[in-house]
C-alpha cells in the first residue's frame, strides 16, 4: 500500500472531483463519527480517498487496485500531490541556510475537544537526523482521524530517536485554565515555554541559536508569541509562524504528533477509568459524546476535570451562562521584570525568579495543601494560577518519594483533586522499575493525570535549576510547598 498523499482543493478541483467519482458509480459516503469528513469513497480494492470538510484530500491508493490507481493519476492531473515535507522543508529555506543545524518545530491538539486536555508540543532535532525522523513523521497526515494506539505508536517511535539527538516535549493545559483564561493567550503562553523546554533539554537555553530554524503552527498568535519570536530572532533564529507550519516543516510535523500522541495516552486512560461512559470520541459534535453530556447533565454530579465546561455544549445542558474569560498578563505582570524577559527569550533561570502577586508581593514560594489549594490567601493571584505554564514542570523531593509518603502522593495523583493532574512530573534516570512512588507516577502517566518527564539529573534542585522547574517540598504541619530552586 502507498503512503497517503494529500492536497489541498479549492472549490473548483472539489466540484471536479465529485464529478470525476459520481462518474464511477463511486458513492460518497459520511462518516458520523468524524464531523470534519466531507465524504470518504473506497473502491472495491480497497483504495480509500477522504475529503475534509477543510478541502484537504487523503488518498491513499493500495497496491494492486487498478481502479484506486486510474484515479490517483486523474487525481495527480487535476491536483498535483506535493512532494515530501523534507523536501517541502528545504525548498523553503534560504540560501544562507548552509549555516542551518537545527529543526525546530511547535503545534498543539485538543483546543476544539469538549473532552480531554489542549496539548502544546515542541520537537528539536539536528539537521543530521532529518532523514530518519522524516522516515517515521514524513508521511503521517496530521489532521487525519487516526486511533489513539496509532498516536501513541508513532510517539514511541519518534521517542526511540531521543539517543540519536531528537528532543521532544510535551505541555497539557488543564481545563481549569481553558475555562478561565483566553485560549489564544494560553497558547501564547504555552508554546513561549514549550520552545525554552526545548533550548533547555538541548543545552541551548544559554547559547546563541544561530543556526536554528523553528516553525510554529499560526492559530492565530498574539503579542506574547510575537514579541517571543523577535526575541528569539534576536539570538540567531529563524522563526516562522505560519499557518499549516506541520504540511511544510518536518519538525512541526513531529511535534503535532508528539502532542497527539500525548492527548491520546491522556483518552486511553479516560476510557479505561471513567465509570459513566461510553463518552463517544470526545468532540462535541459526536452523537456519542452528546449522550454523555446530557447523561452527566441529569445526575447532577456535576463536570469532572476532564471536561471543557466552557463549551457551549456543556452550558446549554445545565443552563450556564457564557463565561467571560480573562486576559493572560504581560509578563511583568507575573514575573519579575529580568525573569519575564529572560522567559520571553527562552532562558529563564527558575534560581531567581520570583512570582509576582497581585499587592506588588514578590513570590519565591508558597504552601498549598494536596489539593492545590493555596493556604495563605496573599498568593492568589495570576502567577501562581498560571505556574504550570511558566514553569517546566513539578519536580518531587526525595521525602515526598519515600515509601512512608506513598499514602500522600496518591492523593497528589488524584485524577479530580490531586493538585499534581495536569502536571509535568520530572524524575531522575536511576529510579528503579520497583521503586514503589515511581510505579506510582507511572500509573498515573498512564492514566493521562500526569505527564512523567524522565531527565538525565538525579539530585532534584538540580535537575529543577536545569530544567526551569519548580519544586514541591513538604512543609510544616503537613503542608505542602512550592518553591523555586535555589
Amino acid at each position: 500500500m502507498q503512503r497517503p498523499l494529500s492536497r489541498e482543493l479549492t472549490p473548483q478541483q472539489i466540484a471536479r472531483l465529485r464529478a470525476l467519482l459520481a462518474a464511477r458509480g463511486l458513492p460518497l459516503a459520511t462518516n458520523p463519527k468524524n464531523p470534519y469528513i466531507a465524504f470518504e469513497v473506497r473502491t472495491a480494492g480497497r483504495s480509500i480517498f477522504t475529503l475534509y470538510t477543510s478541502g484537504k484530500l487523503v488518498s491513499t491508493v493500495r497496491e494492486g487496485d487498478a481502479e484506486g490507481t486510474v484515479i490517483g493519476a486523474e487525481l495527480d492531473a487535476l491536483a498535483p500531490a506535493p512532494g515530501p515535507p523534507a523536501a517541502a522543508a528545504a525548498a523553503r529555506r534560504p540560501a544562507a541556510g548552509a549555516g542551518l543545524r537545527w529543526l525546530a518545530g511547535a503545534d498543539e491538539t485538543g483546543t476544539g475537544e469538549l473532552l480531554g486536555r489542549a496539548v502544546v508540543a515542541g520537537a528539536l532535532l539536528p539537521l543530521a537526523l532529518e532523514a530518519q525522523v522524516t522516515d517515521v513523521a514524513g508521511h503521517v497526515e496530521t489532521k487525519s482521524s487516526r486511533a489513539a494506539s496509532g498516536w501513541e505508536l508513532l510517539g514511541e517511535q519518534l521517542a526511540g530517536l531521543s539517543s540519536e539527538g531528537l528532543v521532544a516535549v510535551s505541555l497539557p493545559v488543564s481545563n481549569r485554565l481553558f475555562d478561565g483564561w483566553s485560549k489564544n493567550g494560553l497558547l501564547d503562553l504555552a508554546y513561549v515555554r514549550v520552545v525554552g523546554d526545548l533550548l533547555a533539554v538541548a543545552g541551548l537555553r544559554h547559547e546563541p541559536l544561530a543556526g536554528l530554524e523553528l516553525a510554529i503552527d499560526d492559530y492565530g498568535a498574539g503579542t506574547l508569541l510575537r514579541s517571543a519570536a523577535e526575541a528569539w530572532r534576536s539570538r540567531g533564529a529563524r522563526v516562522l509562524v505560519e499557518t499549516k507550519a506541520d504540511v511544510h516543516h518536518i519538525a512541526a510535523r513531529t511535534a503535532s504528533i508528539v502532542a497527539r500522541s500525548a492527548r491520546s495516552r491522556e483518552w486511553e486512560g479516560l476510557l479505561s477509568s471513567v465509570d459513566d461512559g461510553p463518552l463517544g470520541t470526545g468532540n462535541a459534535g459526536n452523537p456519542g459524546t452528546l449522550a454523555w453530556v446530557r447523561r452527566r447533565a441529569r445526575s447532577g454530579r456535576g463536570w469532572p476535570r476532564f471536561v471543557k465546561a466552557s463549551f457551549k455544549t456543556v452550558r446549554e445542558a445545565t443552563g450556564g451562562d457564557e463565561p467571560v474569560k480573562r486576559r493572560i498578563p504581560p509578563l511583568t505582570e507575573l514575573l519579575d521584570e529580568d525573569s519575564a524577559v529572560a522567559l520571553l527569550e527562552g532562558r529563564l533561570d527558575v534560581t531567581t525568579a520570583r512570582l509576582l502577586a497581585g499587592n506588588g508581593r514578590l513570590l519565591r514560594q508558597f504552601e498549598v495543601d494536596e489539593h492545590g489549594t493555596l493556604l495563605d490567601p496573599s498568593a492568589d493571584c495570576a502567577a501562581v494560577e498560571l505556574l504550570p505554564l511558566l514553569v517546566g514542570g513539578l519536580v518531587l523531593d526525595e521525602r515526598l518519594m519515600a515509601r512512608a509518603a506513598l499514602e500522600r502522593l496518591d492523593a497528589l495523583l488524584d485524577r479530580e483533586t490531586g493538585l499534581l493532574a495536569d502536571w509535568r512530573v520530572l524524575v531522575g534516570p536511576a529510579e528503579g522499575p520497583d521503586d514503589p512512588a515511581l510505579l506510582a507516577l507511572a500509573r498515573a502517566h498512564r492514566l493521562g493525570t500526569i505527564t512523567l518527564v524522565r531527565t538525565g539529573w538525579q539530585e532534584p534542585v538540580e535537575r529543577a535549576a536545569r530544567l526551569s522547574a519548580a519544586l514541591l517540598l513538604p512543609g510544616p504541619s503537613g503542608r505542602l510547598r512550592v518553591a523555586l530552586p535555589g
